[in-house]
């Protein structure tokens, strides 16, 4: 039983010391500053979003003009009757 525990502490240290040593090489191999990602990620996150938006308002628009014609045919078809 003691064994299988140093085992398991063993393995959560390695663990964590992976983690930590990991952390440390990312943050010292970035190709660029946090204050530029945070900027460019903040860009990319407005682009899509006004790129979303204008998809939005096409697609609304054409709902409304098939809506339109839907609406002008059975009232033409109606009034043929």
């Amino acid at each position: 039983m003691a064994r299988k525990l140093n085992s398991t502490l063993s393995d959560t240290l390695f663990l964590v010391g992976g983690g930590i040593v990991g952390a440390g090489m990312a943050l010292l191999l970035a190709p660029q500053s946090g204050k530029k990602c945070r900027r460019d990620i903040s860009r990319f996150s407005r682009n899509v979003s006004k790129q979303g938006d204008k998809m939005f308002r096409s697609v609304s628009q054409n709902v409304c003009d098939i809506a339109d014609r839907v609406s002008g045919m059975t009232g033409t078809m109606l009034h043929k009757r």
